[in-house]
């Protein structure tokens, strides 16, 4: 995965490329408002490497449609069309148009979602939705793989704590200790860390208890 840096310079080259040159500097702007945000720079580089029209545009605003499990459903406004993005720290997926809705049944579902029309009856007000905030930025959510207070961790995030001896997770020995192993090489070991894991109970992300105490961004995982 490259860096933050490495990553906000590849979108600013793609630009040159996907938006008319009045339109330039202000989108460039909106970028770099999220240069510690690996959401966000996901989404811009998944717009400008595929223009969903194919004409010159440009992302003016995003709006931040529903969150679970550090996944955000994002819509990217552009002066074409309002579009929408599952993105996480990770990567980012084009869904499609807001005025088509998703389509896609398991978004759907794990956005307590009943089909489509529901989709659209629910998000036909886009104004009313928020302006996306860099996920950092929000005291509620892990700084780590943004999971929501109450939410469980992506396995392997350092925030999470160790239900057997209350240290961190990953820096415990107890995954070793249960397992019988020196280390973590293959998924089917980290698929029966995860069963045993589930079977004593994963202990949920806890704003006010688990958050790190230090400022965090995501430059200090760099």
């Amino acid at each position: 995965m490259p860096t933050l840096n490495q990553q906000l310079a590849d979108i600013k080259l793609l630009m040159q490329y996907a938006i008319p040159p009045d339109d330039l500097a202000k989108a460039v702007a909106l970028a770099e408002k999220h240069a510690t945000d690996r959401v966000g720079l996901n989404i811009f580089h998944a717009f400008y490497s595929y223009l969903p029209e194919g004409l010159e545009d440009a992302i003016t605003v995003l709006r931040l449609l529903d969150r679970r499990q550090g996944t955000f459903l994002i819509c990217a406004t552009t002066a074409q069309a309002d579009y929408l993005y599952l993105a996480t720290t990770e990567q980012a997926e084009f869904l499609g148009s807001l005025a088509e809705g998703i389509w896609e049944e398991e978004v759907l579902f794990f956005f307590n979602l009943e089909n489509r029309e529901a989709f659209l009856k629910k998000y036909a007000d886009l104004a009313s939705f928020p302006v996306y905030v860099p996920a950092h930025l929000h005291r509620d959510l892990c700084p780590f793989c943004h999971a929501a207070d109450g939410e469980i961790h992506t396995l392997g995030c350092p925030v999470e704590i160790c239900p057997w001896c209350g240290g961190q997770l990953t820096s415990c020995p107890c995954r070793f200790t249960l397992l019988g192993k020196s280390d973590l090489k293959n998924e089917g070991q980290l698929e029966e860390l995860l069963a045993l894991l589930d079977t004593k109970g994963r202990l949920p992300f806890s704003a006010e208890e688990h958050r790190p105490a230090y400022p965090i961004t995501p430059l200090d995982l760099e």
